[in-house]
């Protein structure tokens, strides 16, 4: 239910409403972060919230903040509560629950049933200066930031690699790449895999060092076996849909127009510039 003007039975504060004083503010600033073959795309939420006596409900844990998202092809509905006094929260757009457009409503919430609430910061004008709220119930909204849309992108591609690419373990001494099926597998040695899994906590940094060259590999594989009915399987069109995405055309590679390392860098999104900044983030290096 996209939210653009409500009236309620009582003062609610909200972007563009004379229910409250004008320095009194509540709203979202929303930043997005684009996904990865490895991380879906997030979008991060800033809460804007400007009144003291609101504030004072929160801090006193009888109000709250939450985020409203709701996605009518999915018909996905979920109501996310912020942690006690946080006002950042990142959203994850997962593409199984969220395509095209997110509607996302930013709430100040009653946690608990509110009685005799007073405020000297709602427009006298229109309640007069001794109002006093009605009886508030758990739920009830007290600000509201109205609906905005995220679009998201939800083009079938490398952002999502485990669609067409498997990191699985082998005996072997060194690290294989088959593309002999609807989906590739990597096979790392047994000691490799193991850490591969353990550090998914830098996932650039492990798509550098295993997805990539694997990539690499692939893109060289199809330059070799062109015309071998390779182009049927589920991981080849996946990478030829990606490779039109970027303006580009397969008979680039083909045709030698680019390298198999340099296309591999723009399918995966600059993957070695991505794992060194990771790299600074982990050590702390300083510019």
């Amino acid at each position: 239910m996209r939210i653009s003007d409500s009236i309620y039975p009582y003062p609610v504060l909200s972007v563009d409403d004379e229910d409250y004083i004008q320095d009194s503010e509540f709203d979202i600033e929303f930043t997005s972060v684009a996904a990865t073959p490895f991380k879906n795309a997030v979008v991060k939420c800033r809460f804007i919230l400007h009144d003291h006596n609101l504030e004072k409900l929160i801090s006193l844990g009888k109000a709250g903040l939450y985020l409203r998202v709701e996605n009518s092809i999915t018909a996905y509905r979920k109501l996310y509560a912020l942690e006690s006094g946080k006002y950042t929260f990142e959203l994850e757009i997962d593409p199984k629950y969220m395509r095209k457009k997110v509607e996302v409503t930013g709430l100040l919430l009653a946690k608990q049933n509110i009685t005799d609430f007073i405020s000297d910061t709602i427009n006298t004008d229109l309640y007069g200066k001794d109002y006093v709220f009605p009886d508030l119930n758990t739920g009830d909204p007290l600000a509201v930031a109205f609906t905005t849309n995220v679009v998201v992108n939800d083009e079938d591609s490398f952002k999502s690699v485990s669609s067409i690419m498997k990191v699985a373990k082998s005996k072997k001494e060194y690290m294989v790449v088959d593309p002999d099926g609807e989906i590739i597998y990597v096979y790392l040695p047994e000691t490799l895999y193991e850490q591969y899994i353990r550090y998914q906590s830098v996932p650039d940094i492990a798509l550098s060092i295993v997805i990539l060259p694997a990539l690499i590999q692939v893109l060289s594989y199809m330059v070799l076996n062109r015309g071998n009915d390779i182009d049927e399987q589920k991981w080849y069109m996946v990478i030829e849909k990606k490779i039109r995405s970027l303006d580009k055309d397969i008979n680039d590679l083909f045709n030698e127009k680019i390298s198999p390392l340099e296309l591999a860098q723009m399918i995966l999104e600059n993957p070695v510039e991505r794992s060194f900044n990771e790299i600074k983030g982990i050590v702390g290096i300083e510019d």
